[in-house]
């Protein structure tokens, strides 16, 4: 895939709308990786119900609802793809 279909990618533009919060991105990489509500808050050394919090907040600003399966994999998807796309170039 290409740099401009990945930047054309609603999923992956959603990731930049939290790029400017390095908790957000956090949160959501330790989420992704770990598969895990749970298992998310003891590596960030969270209680669960904070970051559930979190990542309600960041599905909405995301528009995916994260702690689904599906969800989970979408958001997956997204952030290692938004990686592979590198920064936007300035304007």
């Amino acid at each position: 895939m290409s740099r401009d279909a990945l930047r054309d990618n609603a999923d992956v533009s959603s990731i930049d709308r939290i790029a400017d919060s390095p908790a957000d991105i956090e949160t959501l990489d330790v989420y992704c990786s770990a598969g895990s509500v749970r298992h998310a808050a003891t590596r960030l050394h969270l209680h669960h119900s904070s970051v559930a919090r979190r990542l309600e907040n960041i599905g909405k600003r995301l528009g995916m609802e994260l702690t689904t399966p599906s969800g989970l994999v979408r958001g997956q998807l997204a952030l290692t793809a938004w990686r592979l796309r590198g920064p936007l170039p300035l304007p």
